[in-house]
């Protein structure tokens, strides 16, 4: 017994060297616990898949970029922004709004830039020469592609670590325009708005894919923007705190409400001014930025990004505010 007890003692020895203090309280730290990693940008996502354009022409597939904050650890979660591209509803994609989803990114969002269908029958358009019918099909295409993305990133908001009480939406130029949309229209005032496209186009949430998801906006950021109506700015129904930015001589957007580019066969848009007084009268946060002798785009990004993540922040400590201001100064509260 003695010698099999002297050939033990070293593996013995040799065992307990290797059992930590946890281990002794019969503690096992790693089994309880999830491994904690930096969040990493998602680039070239498809949320979207069976689509045609305008032309009846097969769309394969919409992508959306993610951007996290620096130093997004997996064990959190962050609000989201889904930021709508530019290009007048004929061009532009996700790649035109990456370094302003960059910033948005640096100030704690994660920032997403997603594709939507673009084009219609624009002929010349100084001339007012635009089919304003299948103008208004793609600004309604591209609001159910915006749906699209959306459910999306709340159908999956564990897997990308989003906060789904704390959603924004925003966007510059035709962007905006559809950020504004998008938040607005649902079926009901489609089929009131815009009858023959809803019936040709389908509800809102109708395309792209089955996914299942509900949301509200906290908030929305309008960088040279206008929506098809200012009543459906009620707080009896929804109204979201808004951002908005403007120059004072765009001549495509009007100051407070006219037509798309002074074109009168185009159908009636309110612009920044109208929209900031409809909010201001419905008690909703917004602050409007003006800048005078701009023309269209306004604001550089470097100072909306500031502005609009002090608002977007501040509205979701509950203590959002408002006010009218020009030139470059700050409105952080």
């Amino acid at each position: 017994m003695k010698f099999y007890t002297m050939l033990a003692l070293p593996f013995l020895y040799v065992l307990a060297s290797l059992i930590t203090p946890e281990q002794t309280n019969n503690t096992y730290a790693y089994t309880n616990e999830v491994a904690v990693s930096e969040l990493r940008d998602i680039k070239g996502r498809v949320f979207a898949t069976g689509l045609v354009d305008y032309r009846g022409y097969p769309v394969d597939t919409l992508r959306f970029d993610a951007y996290y904050p620096t130093g997004a650890s997996s064990d959190k979660k962050y609000p989201v922004l889904l930021f709508c591209h530019a290009g007048g509803f004929t061009g532009g994609n996700r790649f035109n709004v990456s370094a302003i989803c960059d910033r948005f990114a640096d100030q704690g969002f994660i920032a997403v830039g997603f594709d939507y269908r673009v084009g219609y029958r624009k002929g010349n358009i100084h001339n007012c020469e635009a089919d304003t019918t299948t103008q208004n099909e793609a600004i309604y295409r591209a609001s159910q592609d915006a749906n699209s993305c959306m459910r999306y990133l709340v159908a999956h908001a564990d897997e990308l670590n989003i906060d789904t009480s704390k959603i924004f939406i925003g966007g510059s130029s035709a962007g905006a325009v559809l950020a504004l949309t998008n938040a607005y229209l649902n079926d009901s005032i489609a089929q009131i708005r815009f009858p023959d496209v809803y019936t040709k186009l389908g509800g809102v949430q109708s395309t792209g894919n089955n996914l299942v998801a509900s949301w509200g906006y906290k908030g929305i950021i309008s960088m040279w923007g206008g929506l098809f109506s200012d009543k459906v700015i009620d707080t009896n129904y929804r109204a979201y705190p808004t951002i908005f930015f403007r120059g004072s001589s765009d001549d495509g957007i009007p100051d407070s409400m006219g037509h798309y580019a002074q074109c009168p066969n185009f159908g009636i848009i309110y612009g920044a001014t109208g929209l900031y007084e409809r909010c201001r009268t419905q008690n909703t946060p917004s602050v409007y930025y003006l800048l005078d002798g701009a023309s269209h785009p306004a604001y550089d990004d470097i100072f909306c990004v500031e502005q609009s993540s002090c608002f977007l922040k501040a509205v979701l400590d509950k203590r959002g505010y408002t006010g009218q201001f020009s030139g470059y100064v700050s409105s952080c509260q």
